[in-house]
């Protein structure tokens, strides 16, 4: 029979070889989120097993402690890891508390002497983190599965269900092993039998090498998506990109023509901004559009879509509300556009919206171009206001269109005249 010694000495060669050919070969091209965190909490594996050697030493002591906390911070960054997956927020501040709190019950439990200081809440905790952790993988796993996330291969699928799979049965392994510590004691011979070193070691073994493909997949994966990501959405405002949002906007066109939902298609220009450039400069111009951006992104309801256009010029595309819901939504957008700028001390500019809902027959450029007529009479008729789309709207604009070009051709020998709307 292989003794603990062996074992951790075998763990610890093959946690330690993983993390360098996972961090050389998946992590350093990808950067991912999911493959840093794994590459973490396999430096952290590799290490605390390394510190159980020190077992029946002077060093143990310090090595069991040491131990312990590598082992919370490891458990954690498999969660971080694993929530990364699905873009969740990570509560960074569990590194800083839970592996030192670690200590309070190794030193307790006298660890110059007794190898198995701490072990108890440290088995219940890294039970619960596997658990969570394995709740997101399974989540992930579905998501993809049912087509709620990007496309991606047969192979990233496989690699989740792989994972979770081992995760699921790390938090099952764990649970058990905290019961048992404190029902029949970790000298007792179910406990070694059933959740000693040796086992425990083994199965540690067993299950790093059963993930170490899934691993590497789901992080050359993240970062695919993290790619298409970045492809879709506009990089300063996080709104999509003009391109993302047009084809969303197409497909919610045709989806509302199948099941009868209510359309609305919006183009919103935020008023003087080249004078905010101007006056203020570019980054609070640029400060500017991102807080218009939050103000859209705090007030979509579930379905809708915003996008940035280009320029200072966006596009939302709002579902089941008339008119009047619509324009009381925009003003709303209008109004927390505003608190975003008092609290970065810029309010000086206004927003002017114009709306136009589909026909039969019509495609997506076709109201486009009606909500631009609105949104051009918004703007002749003093800013800061919504304009609906209609016939009377597109006469009056085409009127004052008509007039400036006239008035423009009249200047040109003499002036520069401004374009655009602004």
């Amino acid at each position: 029979m292989l003794d603990p010694q062996t074992m951790r000495v075998a763990l610890g060669g093959v946690a330690l070889t993983v993390l360098i050919l996972f961090y050389l070969g998946v992590y350093r091209p990808t950067r991912s989120k999911f493959s840093g965190w794994w590459s973490v909490s396999l430096l952290c594996a590799g290490s605390t097993t390394s510190l159980l050697l020190f077992n029946g030493t002077d060093l143990q002591v310090i090595a069991n402690p040491a131990s312990n906390v590598l082992s919370m911070a490891g458990v954690t960054c498999v969660w971080f890891a694993t929530r990364s997956l699905r873009r969740r927020r990570l509560p960074l501040w569990l590194l800083g508390v839970a592996p030192p709190a670690i200590l309070v019950p190794t030193i307790l439990g006298n660890p110059a002497e007794n190898i198995w200081a701490g072990n108890g809440p440290l088995f219940i905790y890294m039970g619960v983190l596997f658990s969570v952790a394995s709740v997101e993988v399974w989540l992930a796993w579905v998501a993809r599965r049912a087509g709620r996330e990007d496309e991606t291969g047969g192979e990233a699928v496989v690699a989740l269900l792989v994972i979770a799979i081992a995760s699921s049965a790390l938090s099952v392994f764990y649970l058990v092993r905290a019961a048992l510590y404190y029902t029949s004691g970790p000298t007792s011979a179910v406990f070694e039998s059933a959740v000693g070193t040796v086992p425990t070691t083994g199965f540690l073994l067993v299950s790093l090498v059963a993930v170490t493909f899934g691993v590497s997949a789901v992080g050359w994966d993240q970062r695919a998506q993290e790619l298409r990501q970045a492809a879709m959405l506009d990089g300063l405002t996080g709104l999509m990109g003009s391109s993302e949002f047009t084809r969303q906007a197409e497909c919610l066109l045709a989806g509302a023509r199948s099941d009868g939902h209510v359309v609305r298609l919006v183009v919103a220009d935020l008023d003087h901004f080249k004078e905010v450039n101007d006056v203020y400069g570019h980054a609070a111009g640029d400060r500017a559009l991102v807080a218009f951006a939050e103000a859209v992104k705090d007030s979509l309801m579930p379905g809708e879509i915003a996008g940035r256009l280009g320029g200072d010029e966006f596009g939302l595309v709002l579902l089941d509300v008339n008119d009047v819901a619509a324009i009381a939504h925009l003003a709303a957008i209008s109004e927390a556009f505003e608190t975003h700028l008092d609290r970065l001390d810029l309010s000086v500019s206004t927003v002017s919206y114009g709306i136009a809902g589909p026909d039969d027959g019509d495609t997506l450029i076709d109201i486009f171009e009606r909500a631009d007529v609105a949104l051009y009479r918004a703007k002749a008729d003093g800013r800061d206001r919504v304009v609906k789309y209609s016939a009377e709207v597109a006469r009056q604009a085409g009127s004052m269109m008509r007039r400036r070009a006239t008035d423009r051709e009249a200047a040109a020998p003499h002036a520069d005249v401004p374009r655009g709307r602004g």
